[in-house]
Parts: C-alpha cells; sequence; structure tokens
C-alpha cells in the first residue's frame, strides 16, 4: 500500500527467447525499489499455420515466466492483457505485487466492420512493428497517467524493440524513470538459470533524452494514444516553429542581404551573385555580408550565444544553403 502522495513503482520488460531476462533485472531492482506492478510485453508463442520463420519468444517462455509467480489470483482479464496478484521470492525473501502481461496484438479493419485485434508472433514485419510500438506506447502512457515511476528493461526480444522502447521513452518518460539493458556471460544465459545467485549478470542504465525536457511545448502534443500520431503531430509542429523562426530571421537582412542568402541557397558563387543584384556588388563585398549573415543567424538561433567563431567560407555556405534552401524553393524566390 503507498502512501497518499507517494508515486508506485512499475517494472516493465520485454519478453524474448530468454525469460530469465525479466527476472534477473526483476532481481537486482526489487531491493531498491518496491514495485507495485510487474508487466512483461510479449507475442504470441501459440502455433499457428503460418508461423514465422524465427519467433520473437518460444512456446515455453510465457509459462516459464509465469512459474516464477507464485500464489496467483486472477483480478483482471481482457483481450491481451491479464492481471495477477502474486506473490515473488528472490533468495530467502519474499515480495508481493500485481503481475500483468500484455500480449502484442495488430488492429484488422475489415471495410464495413469493426475493428478486430489478432496476436502477433514476431515483428518481421512493417504492420507487426507498428502494433509492437503502439503496444509499449499505449503500456507505458497508461502508467505515467497513474503518475507511475517506470524501470523499463528493454534487454528482452529484438532490437527493433528496444528501438520502439527507446523512442516511447523519449516522448513519455519523466525525470525519475529508467532505462536498463541487462548485461550476462553467454554461459550463464545458456544454463537458463532464472535467477543469479553469483553475481554473473548486471544492470547496465541506458541513457536517453527526453523530447518534452528539451521542448515542453512538444508535451503539449502527447494527447494520442498513437505514437505514430504524435510523431506527425510533434513534425507538424517543429516544422512550424522551424518556419516561423526563418521568417522573423529574414524580416531582419536588408535587401541585399536578402538576396545574397537567395543566391546561395540557389547554388550561385560570390561572383555571380554580386553581378545579378540589382546594385552590383564586388565578390568580396558578398563574401563579406555574408558572414555578417551567417554569424546573425547563429546568434538568433542560439539561445544565449553572442558571438560565434567563423568556418571555412564552403562549410558557411553549406550551412546556409541547407537551412534556407527548401523555403526558397517553395517560393520560387531566385536570383536571375
Amino acid at each position: 500500500m503507498n502512501l497518499k502522495g507517494e508515486r508506485p513503482y512499475v517494472y516493465i520488460a520485454t519478453l524474448g527467447n530468454a525469460p530469465q531476462v525479466v527476472t534477473l533485472a526483476l532481481d537486482q531492482l526489487l531491493p531498491q525499489h518496491r514495485f507495485v506492478e510487474v508487466c512483461v510485453i510479449h507475442t504470441d508463442a501459440a502455433p499457428t499455420s503460418n508461423p514465422p520463420q524465427i519467433k520473437f519468444s518460444k512456446p515455453q517462455n510465457v509459462p516459464t515466466l509465469d512459474a516464477e509467480f507464485q500464489n496467483l489470483k486472477l483480478l483482471e482479464e481482457t483481450s491481451g492483457d491479464k492481471l495477477w496478484r502474486a506473490d515473488y521470492r528472490v533468495g530467502d525473501r519474499y515480495y508481493q505485487f500485481r503481475y500483468r502481461r500484455v500480449l502484442i496484438q495488430r488492429e484488422v479493419q475489415q471495410p464495413g466492420d469493426l475493428p478486430t485485434y489478432e496476436p502477433i508472433q514476431d515483428v518481421e514485419t512493417e504492420e507487426n512493428s507498428q502494433a509492437a510500438f503502439r503496444t509499449i506506447f499505449r503500456v507505458v502512457k497508461r502508467y505515467k497517467e497513474q503518475r507511475a515511476i517506470i524501470h523499463f528493461n528493454l534487454a528482452g526480444g529484438r532490437k527493433s524493440m528496444a528501438v520502439f522502447v527507446m523512442s516511447t521513452a523519449q516522448m513519455l518518460f519523466a525525470p525519475g524513470d529508467k532505462l536498463w539493458h541487462l548485461m550476462s556471460g553467454a554461459a550463464f544465459m545458456n544454463s537458463g538459470a532464472m535467477h543469479d545467485d553469483g553475481q554473473s549478470s548486471r544492470l547496465v542504465p541506458i541513457p536517453y533524452v527526453s523530447v518534452t525536457s528539451l521542448h515542453p511545448a512538444l508535451g503539449m502534443l502527447i494527447a494520442s494514444n498513437d505514437p505514430y500520431d504524435i510523431l506527425q503531430a510533434q513534425e507538424n509542429y517543429l516544422h512550424l516553429m522551424d518556419l516561423q523562426r526563418k521568417e522573423k530571421f529574414l524580416r531582419t537582412l536588408d535587401f541585399d542581404e536578402y538576396q545574397i542568402l537567395v543566391g546561395v541557397a540557389q547554388g550561385l558563387n560570390n561572383a555571380e551573385i554580386g553581378s545579378r543584384l540589382k546594385k552590383s556588388l564586388a565578390a568580396q563585398t558578398v563574401a563579406n555580408k555574408l558572414t555578417t549573415v551567417y554569424e546573425t543567424y547563429l546568434v538568433a538561433i542560439s539561445e544565449g550565444v553572442t558571438a560565434v567563431s567563423r568556418p571555412e567560407s564552403d562549410n558557411m555556405r553549406a550551412f546556409l544553403a541547407a537551412e534556407f534552401g527548401a523555403y526558397f524553393q517553395q517560393r520560387n524566390e531566385k536570383l536571375t
């Protein structure tokens, strides 16, 4: 039972071909954190008529993992989601928490029908990969809405699953949330031991960058339960912010500076730009003005910076062309 106002701790893990990855990490975290819930995300290992070439998890992995949680009492069951109250033993100490298993399912939509959901056995297709990403995101978002502090073990399963976990953490994690990877020797892992009495494994923290911490306004966009909707919303928002920043900067330029920047984005050299201006300028004058434009722009986009170093001329031109090329091209602006 949590004290009033105390945030709950939750342990989440993906299940792959080595179920001991889940328990080995849990064993190391439990002495420091009083988890109220342990959640395992997994694919379907039941035999089918068209199984994938390499399964994400073996048929015995789920029952092998379940066997580690004792005195299971079913509390809740929905499609693809089961929750028990369970006892768990580490050495001579017992812990009690809720044990949840979440089955990854993909949405199947037939014209004119309500969507249905079918379990996936691997993430070998784009459809299944999207289902895995959506499931991981949905699980984490639900816990964050409950103010949980999350410890996520991303060591289980395919590498793509770890990428989905990292992306989810970048969008949803807050200070206090942790990502973990488990390091173990091959001989120990091949033994199939579900617990480590000889310190043959260790947890390694995985650093991540929180998007909402870098730019709090992006956090306001996280309203959907679909990560792809959120990624698109964030992309649109960042594009709008970039556009507004560029237009604000361009309004600070005089006529010649603006035209010089158009010429650079067009791929012209200084002599060509100078000759095409309404009032012709020498190549060196164009170069001097271009340097001023570059330095002013870097100061404008760098908070708190009042001075910048001068790069090589080619690097400066390449940077400005990359920044403003698409902007002027969309507006069909060029020096003639």
